[in-house]
């Protein structure tokens, strides 16, 4: 059985006959959602976009992201308002997958919900199952406004202890830097690892001047930032870094055996990684997760052309590199 929570769209989302467990109907903060089915067992929980107080604001919609099953989650979209494509790849990015504007998208994701494979084809709006969103190319939308901001912040959360995340931030941003001539700042949240790189923009920041250094720093093409757990709504897209080496899985494992479950949705990199193809998969299966990339080792004295592979499919840059234009926030290339 499923979960309503209606406002705007309520007879559009009953026309589709699902069966219906409970319903709320208004307008609600994310967090009273949550609370009032957190200890009840739903198929599908559907959220009228407009049932969502101060939607479309990032930080709700990064709340309800981290709030709710994100296999379970289905957001009923205006069919009346057409957002533009890249609100539609700020979705994505966040790992909502399951949306759509017309009741025949909700009962096919009602019957299943889609993964990243049904959805990292959206450089444009394609017209697939559940996410048949029309089109507009108006930049206009009032509704939208704040989803037509260029830099991009992606964070970076070490999982297993080898504090790869210094490493990494240091050799994209010289890449960025050198070679696609973007303008990037590095931030570490409650640490002082960057002084040992001896570079300039790379900051170490306490968390409470998160908001204060974003608001400060609104012009630059890339914010690459390293933080804790908790901390990924101060950022358009998280990355999660795991050493597969048998040593620290063994040791992440004895710290959390529930490790891998919290993991489960999010774009998790191996670094580090002498694993083949194969034996990612077969991690990946066992552990019951997705490998976002497999990064081997790399040397932090030169410049890696291993991570343009990787910037490219993070959408920060182009595959033909040439275009050295900013990306905006939560571009659907992230998914090619």
């Amino acid at each position: 059985m499923n979960i309503i929570v209606t406002n705007k769209y309520k007879d559009l989302i009953y026309s589709t006959n699902i069966e219906i467990l409970k319903e709320l109907n208004g307008v609600f903060k994310v967090s009273q959602i949550a609370n009032s089915f957190n200890s009840i067992f739903y198929k599908k929980i559907i959220i009228d976009a407009t049932a969502l107080e101060d939607f479309p604001k990032e930080n709700v919609l990064k709340e309800l992201s981290n709030s709710f099953d994100m296999d379970k989650l289905i957001l009923f979209l205006p069919p009346d308002n057409p957002p533009p494509k890249n609100f539609l790849s700020f979705l994505v990015n966040i790992n909502i997958y399951n949306f759509t504007d017309n009741p025949q998208g909700l009962i096919e994701l009602v019957k299943k919900s889609n993964t990243i494979n049904e959805v990292k084809g959206y450089s444009t709006v394609n017209k697939t199952k559940g996410e048949n969103i029309k089109e507009d190319d108006s930049k206009n939308n009032d509704l939208f406004n704040e989803f037509t901001q260029s830099r991009v912040c992606l964070g970076f959360i070490n999982i297993t202890d080898n504090l790869y995340s210094t490493k990494l931030i240091y050799m994209l941003k010289k890449n960025l830097e050198e070679i696609h001539k973007k303008q990037v700042l590095g931030v570490e949240v409650d640490k002082n690892d960057f002084k040992f790189y001896n570079t300039s923009n790379m900051y170490s920041i306490s968390s409470n001047r998160i908001n204060e250094f974003l608001n400060l720093n609104q012009n630059v093409d890339v914010i690459l930032m390293d933080i804790k757990m908790n901390m990924e709504s101060f950022c358009d897209n998280t990355i999660y870094l795991v050493d597969p080496s048998l040593f620290e899985i063994n040791k992440l494992l004895f710290q959390d055996r529930m490790a891998f479950q919290k993991l489960k949705g999010k774009k998790i990199i191996f670094v580090n990684s002498l694993l083949t193809n194969q034996d990612v998969e077969q991690f990946a299966k066992e552990a019951n997760i997705s490998v976002y990339y497999n990064l081997p080792p790399l040397n932090d004295r030169i410049q890696n052309k291993e991570l343009d592979k990787l910037l490219i499919k993070l959408g920060i840059i182009n595959e033909n590199n040439n275009n050295n234009k900013p990306v905006k926030k939560g571009l659907f290339d992230f998914f090619k």
